[in-house]
């Protein structure tokens, strides 16, 4: 159809589901063995350029957990001529309990040129009214965006994907200001936070030992080693930005300084905890082209104390961490084994949390105020 006529869509769905907006046949008897069900609205924000048989594959998935009504939205901001589309579809899903078939229902949205950023007036009359609001914005945000602004304002959650950053420090201070800006009304999820949910438990499970507490009080240096992401390999990569916002912002550590060194790849740092200096290096490793972006090893060092603990990835979707203290000739270790989760179930994790995730709101900002140092001139 041209141009989104909100009612229209409405009784198209309404049609699909036997002519009845409830899932029921025409004369009113239910449809055998299908249960239509709406818990929340997922607006999907992409471009011409996304692969949108993966973006399928990724619903599907999320169906599966969330029926839900997905507005997606298909940008192409350079068209030449404005345009505007909309058409409608079901997805469907076996329940595991029962066997009957639980759906949920698209509307998928075409729009080029100058009306791209006015097309959230076209979505808010689609929205299922009395369930949650998730935009996944498949983009950077942008504070000077108004497509962004008016979604982001009539959605209860934002969720990217810092991992698809295209210049992860400037992306990085991009979403720290947007943030900053939207605060009081947007809440964030990043899908590569919760990727690194198995770190920070194995990283925050060395303060439960209490002969470790001493050497954890007394950190002087903290060494992290990833993979560059393919594309900008000389910016260091979202997760290990993520892990030192983290650990800083816990343990209320200040950011002094920041350079980068020519050679190697290598970004340093300067943190203060009151009179203790930190310092943090994070460099690249060459570790394969599929673990892009990923963390391979986080160490942290009490220098003084002789004390060490590591934090690291194995081959076989596993993590290992190992401790060593100076009066100890033995070392202590521990193997975590995690899931590898589709792409697809990471999303609907995220579709699972409405709160204020104020710890990565803060991790945020300490990254961006390391960034800013690191961009300063020498």
């Amino acid at each position: 159809m041209k141009g989104i006529d909100a009612p229209k869509l409405e009784k198209e769905l309404a049609a699909m589901w036997g002519g009845d907006a409830t899932g029921a046949n025409a004369d009113g008897s239910p449809q055998a063995g299908v249960t239509r069900a709406c818990v929340l609205n997922l607006v999907v924000y992409s471009t011409v350029q996304d692969d949108r048989a993966a973006i399928d594959q990724l619903l599907e998935a999320v169906t599966e957990e969330h029926p839900c009504r997905a507005l997606v939205l298909i940008a192409d901001r350079e068209a030449s001529q404005p345009k505007l589309d909309a058409y409608v579809s079901t997805r469907c899903q076996i329940s595991p309990k029962g066997g009957k078939q639980v759906c949920g229902e698209q509307v998928t949205i075409e729009a080029g040129g100058t009306i791209v950023d006015t097309v959230a007036t076209a979505i808010s009359p689609l929205l299922v009214p009395d369930v949650p609001v998730f935009l996944w914005w498949k983009d950077i945000p942008q504070s000077d965006d108004q497509l962004f602004d008016r979604m982001a304002a009539m959605s209860d959650r934002v969720v990217i994907d810092s991992a698809a950053f295209d210049n992860p420090h400037d992306d990085f201070l991009s979403l720290a200001r947007v943030i900053r800006e939207h605060g009081k009304f947007m809440r964030v999820s990043d899908i590569d936070w919760g990727r690194l949910t198995a770190w920070r438990t194995l990283v925050a499970s060395f303060w439960d030992v209490p002969d470790y507490r001493p050497h954890l009080d007394q950190i002087s240096r903290i060494d992290i080693e990833y993979s560059p992401s393919a594309l900008k390999p000389e910016d260091v990569a979202a997760q290990a930005w993520l892990v030192v916002g983290w650990l800083a912002s816990r343990l209320g550590w200040e950011v002094v300084a920041a350079k980068s060194e020519a050679e190697g790849g290598v970004v340093r740092v300067e943190m203060r905890a009151g009179e203790r200096p930190i310092q943090i290096v994070m460099r690249r490793s060459e570790d394969g082209a599929e673990s892009g972006g990923m963390i391979s090893s986080l160490g942290l060092f009490d220098e003084a104390g002789g004390a060490e603990f590591h934090t690291e990835r194995l081959a076989e979707l596993k993590l290992k961490t190992r401790a060593k203290l100076a009066d100890d000739e033995h070392e202590v270790g521990r193997v975590l084994a995690y899931e590898a989760k589709s792409e697809g179930r990471r999303l609907s994790r995220e579709l699972g949390f409405l709160a204020r995730d104020e710890v990565y709101e803060r991790a945020t900002a300490v990254v961006a105020r390391a960034l800013e140092l690191l961009n300063e001139p020498s």
